[in-house]
């Protein structure tokens, strides 16, 4: 089968990992000066707005008012060769089931710098990233009505800006090879996300959609299907897939590409209830490693812990987001009915 020009695009997640990263290679997002104007216009907000705007806890509207607040793009602009504590690389900062999927961190130099050209992270506040891109802790999600200069809401501040940016990347690619492929952008973020994307837009710069669904015996599970889309993109990665076929190669975890349920644009893949079991007995297996520098939580946490995901995940399903769960903070005990 004729080779194409894959690209994927991912959503990011609400939950973030601010540790220290083990990952030197860093870059800088290209659409700073387009990120920077959202957050003069944030930093506007007071902190009851940024409640209102985000729908969260009075803890988490503190927190991410006061991230508004202390935001500085300069600082992301002059610091991608030397990251600080407050910022960290996209894929590695992400910590929601996809990019529990996708383990960057795991990922080798060679697979990174691959990754680099062909995975691109869909953001409401950067518009889209590259994995290495530096980012500063932020919350902004890309369907959160924020009414701007530019629009009512986000999809009309970016407007074709980020089609633009994958029609430059294909560009950018072919300009160094002598053989035409087909554009193909695959699809494995969420609805909410991908919707930055208008399709007339895509079309009219030669680009091509392939949506990628994953079901778990026979339904689309949310929390499944998020872990699947990492999954989806580390084993491109790996595997340096650049065919339609290859895509259909994905197997990890127990999924299997069903020709029967797929279409030419739209490629499903299946697992059992039996081969999610062993799928999830597998990934327990993996992370129940104890270390040292984590403490235990205690029961009562768990059981708070517990009750927060179960609720989120009923409204993930709803909204059909990408944009994982915030982290649990003692002060979100008393208000979980706000978050």
């Amino acid at each position: 089968m004729a080779s194409a020009r894959l690209v994927y695009v991912l959503s990011p997640a609400k939950t973030l990992d601010l540790s220290a990263s083990r990952i030197s290679q860093c870059s800088q997002p290209r659409l700073l000066s387009e990120a920077h104007e959202l957050i003069s216009q944030l930093r506007a907000l007071s902190q009851a707005k940024v409640k209102s705007l985000l729908g969260v806890s009075d803890a988490l509207a503190k927190l991410n008012y006061d991230r508004f607040q202390s935001f500085d793009v300069s600082e992301t602009a002059t610091k991608a060769s030397d990251p600080s504590e407050t910022l960290k690389q996209a894929a590695l900062a992400f910590n929601g089931p996809a990019y529990q999927g996708l383990e960057a961190h795991n990922l080798s130099e060679s697979d990174l710098e691959y990754a680099q050209t062909h995975l691109r992270i869909l953001c409401g506040l950067y518009g889209v990233l590259r994995p290495l891109d530096l980012i500063q802790p932020y919350r902004l999600e890309m369907g959160q009505k924020f009414a701007n200069k530019r629009g009512k809401d986000l999809y009309e501040f970016w407007g074709d800006t980020i089609v633009s940016e994958l029609d430059a990347l294909f560009s950018e690619e072919e300009a160094n090879e002598d053989e035409k492929k087909q554009r193909v952008l695959l699809n494995v973020a969420s609805q909410e996300y991908f919707k930055s994307l208008p399709r007339d837009a895509l079309e009219k710069v030669g680009i091509s959609v392939v949506d990628c669904v994953f079901k778990d015996d026979g339904k689309i599970k949310s929390v499944y299907a998020k872990r699947a889309r990492g999954l989806m993109c580390r084993y491109l990665i790996q595997k340096r897939v650049d065919s339609l076929q290859g895509i259909t190669g994905f197997d990890l975890e127990g999924y299997k590409y069903s020709r029967a349920a797929s279409s030419d644009d739209t490629f499903v893949f299946t697992r059992s209830a039996a081969e999610q079991k062993a799928a999830l007995q597998q990934t327990k297996a993996k992370t129940a490693t104890p270390t040292k520098s984590k403490a235990k939580a205690s029961p009562k946490a768990k059981r708070v812990a517990a009750r927060v995901e179960k609720k989120e995940a009923k409204v993930d399903d709803k909204i059909e987001g990408d944009g994982e769960k915030p982290q649990l903070r003692r002060s979100t005990r008393k208000k979980r009915k706000t978050d």
